[in-house]
């Protein structure tokens, strides 16, 4: 398949990506697939899109919620008993 018919059927997703949506492998291999009418590896599919450019990138990790400034100010309140 040349370089061009794989950039068609990856600029759907091109487009999707750039709205920032996640796309999984499996949506794009299902694509090429119907495309080829053959199955193909998830490993041809990487192979296809470092070709193009594409990268892994992973949404980040989220932080805990911060505490409310009541509940810091209640945990500013509490006393520990003196040391003897």
């Amino acid at each position: 398949m040349s370089v061009e018919r794989e950039a068609d059927i990856l600029a759907p997703f091109k487009a999707r990506t750039e709205k920032g949506e996640l796309i999984e492998i499996s949506e794009i291999a299902k694509a090429y697939q119907s495309v080829v009418d053959h199955p193909v590896s998830r490993g041809q599919i990487y192979c296809v899109l470092h070709r193009h450019g594409w990268r892994k990138a992973m949404p980040r990790s989220k932080l805990p919620k911060e505490a409310s400034e009541d509940e810091i100010a209640a945990s500013k309140k509490l006393t520990l008993p003196p040391r003897r």
